[in-house]
């Protein structure tokens, strides 16, 4: 059967985790939350259940999100992320049957407008453990005929949100939902019933299959990626020599884990405790992405305890979290594995640990983002990695008694502070994320004629759009996140453009200051590292490789060039420039500005000073032999005379950025 691994992590190398080299171009990088955990003055089925709660701690106004959505937007921002999970409270939007409250939905419409300006990407979840009181007193999932109003709901927020969210989760943690609530008794309802059990969990997988089927109909529905998410709870016999003990493993794994997964590709549903199976219409293939919950494995025996407040059995080595389970990293992989078989993009949508005193979360982060790269790079297809959670929140029947957050919450003051855990995982991160990108966007043209008299170049359609948003796309593309557009002094020209998807950020100059002067103008907005580029060229490199000359190098700039192109203004030698000359007279040139180079923002403030002048003739000639070449011969696109712009044109239409 399977193997339990444990490693000596003392002896791990973390190191490829902070060079930015342990994951892909792309990765989804999130932090997670739900919305009765955060949002503050919840009337639902929870809310009704608390008072006989295991810790009969009331959620009350917790993180008071509601009122601080946009406060918690920054810190999501600060730590670099660029995905965000989080739930939509149905009870908000249907407090009574067939009332829909738009505000209610114009806040979430907000929530989903403010992350995009910040360039963080949504991820909405619909059915997060609560609903409205009215549909409990209908009977919620044990009730078959009551899926409906659900698929209702989703169908109606999905046809607010999804011109502008494109990752949706159907259910999340069904098998904690029913075994918690109607197993253990731990949630809402609060009963010990394997035949309600069943009723709910046919129906929960039903309903997922139903909601799936209905917004892929929708419009936005083809191009979203809609998903199931799965908590996977490993399950290891306490002695392994004892075969009672893997019995118990392996009847509570087929119940929790397998029965669910097993269900999305054959299309036959056995409820946990049931004796058949039932073909569920629209189950099989109801998923474009799985999404992992994994927290811990639990040691097994025929007399392991039913009751949560009972310390679960781990290993001797085992360190116990807040939440007693112990924290087992190695059993992240073996989730993947379960789950590889449904050949599905895999994301781990939660991933955390109760530690109230921070000690443990730097070195969680590190063991279980360093298994979901190992996975990574051994084929398996892991998209992205959603910490839990961004706060200390109100955690279910543990009320208020522990913390999950890479923030904690002071609930008296409601003052987020980040923790050791919150900087290591942001530093993680912001080591693989792309840096800023600053666009040199405000120049006219003279030899494109009247269409640049008055409009500057980087607004010129090109197959269709902006040649600035061909190359925004191509940006978002190599995993850059925020753009500066430097605008020169037109920056009306620049009204009411957008990207979705980026945080863009447009600054205008009080007067024409040329290149140099455009980036001293915007250095309080300028990152540490930038990549800049031409607002009227479109270089569609790989800015990974650029990204590891540069830092490879540790030069103050490093300049993308190619020998391929028709004209030379530059001469290299031994991978540094050696000479510029825009006038293509000086001897021996050998290469072409290409138009894309990454910069430390330490050059703009050496060499930067106010007025007009120019980036290309006072920063080139003072850091000539110390400015690193990128060769690179990817095709280069020059819109400044009308010949480049057709031949521009001619490329956009023949090729998908």
């Amino acid at each position: 059967m399977w193997t339990e691994e444990h490693r000596e992590w003392a002896t791990v190398d973390y190191s490829s985790l902070k060079d930015g080299t342990a994951f892909p171009k792309g990765f989804m990088w999130g932090v997670a939350t739900a919305s009765h955990q955060i949002e503050g003055g919840n009337t639902n089925n929870w809310s009704e259940f608390e008072p006989r709660s295991k810790s009969q701690q009331l959620s009350g106004l917790a993180c008071d999100h509601w009122n601080k959505r946009t406060e918690d937007i920054e810190l999501i921002s600060a730590l670099g992320v660029s995905h965000y999970r989080f739930s939509i409270e149905w009870s908000r939007l249907v407090p009574e049957q067939g009332r829909w409250d738009a505000q209610a939905a114009q806040w979430y419409s907000e929530l989903v407008d403010e992350l995009l300006a910040k360039g963080i990407q949504p991820m909405a979840t619909l059915h997060h453990f609560t609903h409205p009181v009215w549909w409990d007193e209908l009977g919620g999932f044990e009730r078959t005929e009551n899926i409906q109003h659900w698929i209702d709901f989703c169908v109606r927020i999905f046809d607010l949100l999804s011109d502008r969210v494109e990752w949706w989760c159907t259910i999340n943690e069904p098998a904690v939902y029913t075994s918690m609530g109607y197993v253990l008794g731990e949630f809402p309802p609060g009963v010990r019933s394997f035949k309600r059990t069943r009723a709910v969990a046919l129906n929960m997988m039903r309903a997922h299959a139903q909601c799936y089927r209905a917004l892929k109909q929708r419009p936005f529905g083809r191009r979203s990626h809609i998903g199931l998410v799965k908590n996977i709870n490993l399950f290891d016999p306490y002695r392994r020599w004892n075969p009672l003990h893997w019995l118990q493993a392996k009847l509570l794994d087929g119940m929790f884990n397998r029965c669910w997964i097993k269900a999305l590709k054959t299309g036959r549903f056995r409820p946990p405790s049931g004796l058949r199976s039932y073909k569920i219409p629209g189950i099989k293939g109801s998923s474009d992405f799985i999404g992992v919950n994994y927290y811990t494995h639990l040691l097994t025996t025929p007399f392991m305890p039913t009751k949560v407040e009972i310390d679960p059995l781990i290993r001797p080595w085992e360190t116990r979290t807040d939440f007693r389970y112990p924290m087992y990293a190695e059993g992240l992989r073996r989730a993947f594995d379960m789950v590889k078989g449904l050949n599905l993009p895999i994301i781990v949508t939660e991933n955390g640990v109760a530690d109230d005193d921070d000690d443990m979360r730097p070195e969680h982060v590190r063991r279980h983002l360093q298994v979901t790269a190992e996975a990574i790079a051994d084929g398996l297809d892991v998209r992205g990695f959603y910490h839990w959670s961004l706060m200390d929140n109100f955690e279910w029947a543990e009320g208020y008694d522990q913390r999950f957050g890479l923030y904690h919450v002071d609930f008296e003051s409601q003052e987020r502070t980040l923790k050791d855990g919150g900087k290591e995982y942001a530093e993680i991160v912001t080591s693989h994320r792309m840096p800023q990108v600053v666009i040199m966007a405000g120049g006219l043209g003279t030899r494109l004629g009247s269409m640049t008299e008055k409009t500057p170049k980087s607004l010129i359609e090109v197959n269709g759009k902006p040649i600035l948003s061909h190359i925004l796309d191509w940006a978002q593309a190599q995993g850059c996140l925020n753009a500066l557009v430097l605008t020169g002094h037109l920056a009306e020209h620049f009204d009411g453009f957008t990207h979705s998807g980026m945080a863009v950020k447009f600054h205008r100059e009080p007067s024409p200051l040329g290149t140099g002067g455009a980036l001293w103008n915007a250095k309080e907005h300028l990152e540490e590292r930038f990549i800049l580029l031409w607002g009227d060229d479109l270089h569609p490199i790989d800015y990974a490789g650029l990204i590891e000359t540069h830092q490879k190098g540790e030069a103050p700039m490093t300049m993308c060039a190619t020998e391929s192109h028709t004209e030379m203004n530059l001469r290299h030698q031994n991978g540094v420039l050696e000479a510029y000359d825009k006038t293509s007279t000086l001897e021996g040139l050998n290469g072409y500005e290409a138009g894309t180079s990454v910069v430390e923002k330490s050059v703009v403030m050496e060499h930067g000073k106010s007025g007009v002048w120019s980036w290309e003739q006072t920063v080139y000639p003072a850091l000539a032999g110390r400015i690193q070449i990128h060769l690179d011969d990817t095709p280069f696109w020059d819109m400044g005379t009308p010949e480049r712009l057709a031949l521009l044109e001619e490329f956009l239409k023949k090729t998908t950025l």
